[in-house]
């Protein structure tokens, strides 16, 4: 369903994320900011103009318990055949157009 909105809204959704999950954890935002290990300013950047770098993020939900969160994304599929084996074994080639 996140196909609906546009990336500015997906981003304010997850701040908001965090925000709910850091206050349940009874931490402070400057707290929060000094364990990830980036400033209180990215930190604010992110809840107020949503602004990040996905490895200041990660930092962020590792510091909640949230990385289970992006497990979906992060997991490889193993192949189930030896087909697919062969194939993910294949070296891709560059797509080239004609001129």
């Amino acid at each position: 369903m996140l196909e609906l909105y546009t990336q500015n809204e997906i981003i304010e959704i997850l701040a908001k994320k965090i925000e709910n999950s850091r206050i349940r954890k009874d931490i402070t935002q400057k707290e929060l900011a000094q364990k990830a290990g980036i400033t209180y300013g990215s930190y604010r950047n992110f809840l107020d103009i949503q602004k990040i770098s996905l490895k200041n993020f990660l930092s962020i939900l590792h510091v909640l318990g949230l990385m289970s969160e992006i497990e979906e994304l992060t997991k490889i599929e193993k192949p189930k055949t030896i087909e697919e084996l062969k194939k993910s074994k294949e070296v891709k080639k560059r797509v080239r157009k004609g001129k």
